[in-house]
């Protein structure tokens, strides 16, 4: 079980769910908090990613994973001020899965997919499947120059 997470559309960021009735924060066993963590934190750049001198961001806990490569977040960060390019589309792809491989290494999943899309000069959508072995789940992520920020736009049925 983890903290939920949700979305307020209203004031555009994800807040911790309330149980008003038991004055206690929600629980929740869905994917949706791990996926937004895994997509919306962002992950340490590699050295190629950013000139030296450069702020790498990340998790500072990264530094003590007992294995090197397990990193948390991803590199969307990376493509604020990309322009939306066929490249652009295809290295948007290239992190989520990256971001969403531990649910396969920890075997919560089986499979990770992204179809990734423009939809204008400044939006970026970004259709996520996670394969269980219960069934798929799917969620739709967009990404707008005027908010500078990936969204989650909510489970797709």
């Amino acid at each position: 079980m983890d903290l939920s997470l949700r979305f307020s559309p209203s004031r555009s960021y994800f807040d911790l769910s309330l149980d008003v009735l038991k004055a206690d924060l929600l629980a929740s066993d869905s994917l949706e908090t791990a996926v937004v963590l895994s997509l919306l934190c962002d992950r340490t750049a590699g050295e190629s990613d950013v000139p030296a001198g450069n702020d790498h961001r990340g998790w500072w806990a990264d530094a003590f994973a007992r294995n090197q490569n397990d990193k948390f977040g991803s590199r969307l960060w990376l493509l604020a001020r990309e322009k939306r390019t066929p490249e652009t589309v295809l290295r948007a792809r290239s992190y989520i899965i990256e971001a969403l491989q531990w649910l396969i290494d920890d075997g919560l999943a089986t499979a990770v997919d992204a179809t990734v899309f423009t939809a204008g000069a400044d939006w970026l959508v970004a259709q996520v499947q996670i394969n269980l072995k219960t069934g798929s789940r799917q969620y739709r992520f967009e990404w707008s120059d005027a908010t500078q920020a990936w969204m989650l736009q909510g489970e797709v049925n």
